[in-house]
């Protein structure tokens, strides 16, 4: 299914085919729904939407369970976490006073390695 959105096409999926491509059971998104971890779009009749970006956050969401062993609580938590994450590595890069530090330049370059041992880049 192609939903336009602000001039621009973007793919969704209902939660069959989101489940496949994720290689995860219909269960297991509800459930992560349930948690928190996904946000879905719905229907008006409430049918979950999946995007693209909802497909790569239940990747992140099952690396961070799976292969680093964090309950949900903990994959919640460390997904809060890389939000910040991602927040204070756009000011490093983007400030004009931080761009030509060095100091500044460490902190973004170990923020990416975290980032990237998380599976989150």
């Amino acid at each position: 299914m192609r939903v336009r959105f602000a001039g621009r096409a973007d793919a969704l999926y209902i939660i069959s085919i989101a489940a496949k491509l994720a290689d995860m059971h219909p269960q297991t998104l509800r459930k992560y729904d349930r948690e928190g971890l996904v946000s879905p779009s719905r229907t008006q009749g409430s049918r979950r939407l999946y995007s693209e970006e909802d497909l790569e956050r239940l990747q992140i969401v099952r690396r961070l369970s799976e292969d680093l062993g964090l309950n949900l609580s903990g994959v919640g938590l460390v997904l809060e976490l890389v939000q910040h994450m991602r927040g204070m590595l756009e000011v490093l890069e983007n400030s004009e006073d931080l761009t030509n530090s060095a100091s500044a330049k460490a902190v973004a370059d170990e923020i990416k390695v975290i980032l990237h041992y998380l599976g989150v880049e």
